[in-house]
């Protein structure tokens, strides 16, 4: 198992997270706040497909880093939105609506 892979789906997550949450943060008033289990949900999910990946032979190929990055990042915001649709309120987060 190459753990490479797994701190490359890990790293794509933590930019996939930063991007969405500066987004909110410059186009929503008030400013939301962190919501760091969401964010650990996010870290989690990726995480297992980093597993997923590497155990079944994904390699890591410095030419086409950058795809990887999107590749991983794609497959994360996938699947966490199939998991949000299944699960429903469920979801991890810090700020429970009424």
């Amino acid at each position: 198992m190459d753990w490479t892979i797994v701190i490359l789906t890990v790293v794509s997550a933590i930019i996939y997270g930063s991007i969405f949450f500066i987004k909110a943060y410059m186009i929503t008033d008030p400013k939301p706040p962190f919501d760091r289990y969401k964010f650990t949900a996010t870290l989690v999910v990726a995480a297992i497909i980093g597993v997923i990946a590497a155990f079944s032979g994904a390699t890591l190929n410095e030419v086409e880093l950058i795809a990887q990055l999107g590749q991983y990042a794609g497959y994360t915001a996938i699947v966490e939105t199939l998991l949000k649709a299944i699960i429903g309120k469920a979801w991890p987060t810090s700020f429970p609506e009424p």
